[in-house]
């Protein structure tokens, strides 16, 4: 399915060969009060550069593709040094494009994850609970990207998988298995802007991010606070909202309230 919206901006799920993922996938972001003070006073969905992101395998293929790949040329007939060329051409597309896409990560779980509230800062941390309908009908317009691929991640083992993605953007919706943990929803972008240079592979002077025009009406679906932080702090979000004239509901987690110790419930 292609969604056309406003300034030519579309989305496309990156594949054909699954199920297009339901309207009522739940879909939640993890993020630090900052970031979600950035999303509220600019109303737009920020993607980072591939390059700058911690996983130094983001759009790579992994080890047991490369080698896979580079046996069937020799199998091939391909003399050992036209391999060399052509594999070394290839790392460097990868490496142009990898600080060309930018990628919006999402986590699809029914419900809240310790794991996830650990890992992202639960002491100071938020989480936006949304679905899949609501995140891409809050879209409106991109800047330097015109089209939004999307899908859930596929978790492989690098080691030993030899099946190698088909195009540079499926790299980018395949990980380390290592990953798996964060049952990962993720939008992918390549910046196809003619203002950009893309002949020079120095990234200077490339957008660190790529944004998104959003509706966070249409997006959150509710806010939840940080289990781990005074209930204060509710408060104190609810106003900040309130600001900017936020209509969704806020609640703080009751992940580590203990249960009853006696019951009525006869």
């Amino acid at each position: 399915m292609t969604d056309k919206r406003a300034n030519t901006f579309a989305l496309q799920h990156y594949t054909k060969e699954t199920p297009e993922p339901p309207d009522d996938l739940v879909l939640w972001r993890y993020l630090d009060f900052p970031k979600f003070l950035d999303l509220l006073t600019t109303r737009t969905l920020k993607m980072p550069r591939a390059s700058s992101m911690d996983d130094g395998y983001e759009g790579m293929l992994g080890e047991a593709a490369v080698d896979a790949r580079l046996k069937s040329w020799k199998l091939m007939g391909e003399p050992s040094y036209l391999r060399q060329v052509s594999w070394n051409k290839e790392l460097r597309a990868t490496s142009f494009w990898r600080d060309r896409t930018y990628v919006s990560c999402w986590n699809s779980f029914p419900t809240e994850n310790a794991g996830l509230w650990r890992i992202y800062g639960d002491d100071k941390g938020l989480a936006i609970k949304t679905t899949w309908k609501r995140l891409k009908e809050s879209f409106t317009a991109g800047d330097c990207v015109d089209r939004v691929f999307y899908g859930n991640i596929e978790y492989k083992n690098f080691a030993t998988d030899t099946v190698a993605s088909d195009t540079f953007t499926d790299q980018y919706f395949s990980k380390r298995v290592e990953f798996a943990h964060e049952n990962e929803f993720r939008l992918v972008a390549h910046d196809i802007s003619r203002d950009h240079s893309y002949t020079d592979t120095d990234p200077t002077g490339l957008p660190k991010f790529a944004t998104i025009d959003c509706d966070l009406d249409a997006l959150i679906e509710e806010l939840i606070i940080s289990p781990r932080l005074g209930a204060w702090v509710t408060k104190s979000v609810e106003a900040t909202c309130q600001v900017f004239n936020g209509d969704w509901r806020i609640r703080q987690s009751k992940l580590y309230e203990a249960p009853e110790k006696s019951s009525t419930k006869f």
